[in-house]
């Protein structure tokens, strides 16, 4: 059971970084981005073209994830432009709607589930310890530390500086903050550029595992939407805690026969038991005032 635990952090780590950048997104810039995954898959299968076509991979990698920070930039201008004073439902339907022509365009460009899986570099595949019987790669250590980085290091952006006061401020009263002189579109161009390279260096960091298809990761978006789910769309530790309790469930599952062929539904059972609960939890506390 501890073999399959260690295991799921493999996923794990990744999962969380997915669920920071759902969380991030919309506590900046006040968006489910439904497309999130869909645009790093972008920036990803890009990078795996250049490196398919002979180069060398760490020039490649910072070209993927700026391919997926301008297609970000494209979805976060036409939402600032067209509809920043429209509500969170509006904004969210955008998200898909961009979802799902993406994906249109990821497919016929590099193919299905069957015929466009590529060979993704795996820089970080070198192993790093073992527990158990478990070897534990390189690439576990890198995406624990980055979703670490990212959640300490946006909490003390957000908390203790200017810059982050600004963008609490984008968020939550965007005709307001640009009143008081703050560069409104500005600032939520720099946020969707940003949460678009770090999305592709997550899908690539990912695809090798996953079969490296444009179908399978653009998908990964319902993985993302559960983990931040159970940070409630604002808290950056429970997030990142819920990321590694879904790579852990999902490798305990792997382990148990009568139930590893149904471990893609585990991203919907947590959102449903999670929707469930807080619903109880609000019933609760409204019979409590009475």
């Amino acid at each position: 059971m501890l073999d399959s635990v260690v295991a799921g952090l493999t996923s794990g780590g990744v999962y969380a970084l997915l669920g920071l950048c759902v969380v991030l997104t919309y506590r900046l810039v006040a968006v489910v981005n439904f497309a999130m995954a869909a645009v790093g898959a972008m920036g990803a299968f890009v990078m795996v073209t250049l490196t398919d076509a002979g180069l060398n991979v760490w020039l490649a990698l910072p070209l993927g994830a700026l391919a997926g920070g301008l297609v970000s930039a494209l979805l976060g201008l036409g939402l600032v432009r067209w509809f920043g004073e429209h509500d969170l439902r509006t904004k969210a339907a955008v998200t898909v709607a961009v979802f799902v022509a993406l994906m249109s365009v990821g497919l016929r460009l590099f193919g299905n589930n069957t015929s466009g899986a590529r060979r993704f570099p795996q820089p970080f595949d070198a192993p790093a310890f073992t527990v158990g019987e478990v070897v534990v790669p390189q690439a576990v250590l890198v995406s624990l530390s980055f979703a670490v980085l990212i959640t300490v290091g946006v909490g003390l952006l957000l908390g203790r500086t200017r810059a982050g006061l600004r963008l609490q401020a984008l968020s939550e009263r965007p005709a307001t903050a640009q009143v008081v002189g703050i560069p409104a579109p500005r600032l939520a161009l720099a946020v969707w550029v940003a949460i678009g390279a770090v999305s592709t260096l997550v899908i690539v960091l990912v695809a090798p595992r996953l079969g490296g298809d444009f179908s399978t990761l653009g998908n990964l978006v319902t993985t993302a939407l559960a983990v931040a789910m159970v940070g409630a769309f604002s808290s950056l530790w429970l997030t990142l805690a819920g990321g590694l309790l879904l790579g852990c469930l999902e490798g305990v599952t792997a382990s148990l026969e009568a139930v590893q062929q149904y471990r893609g539904v585990l991203p919907f059972l947590v959102m449903v038991a999670l929707l469930w609960w807080r619903s109880r939890h609000q019933v609760w506390d409204s019979e409590a005032n009475v």
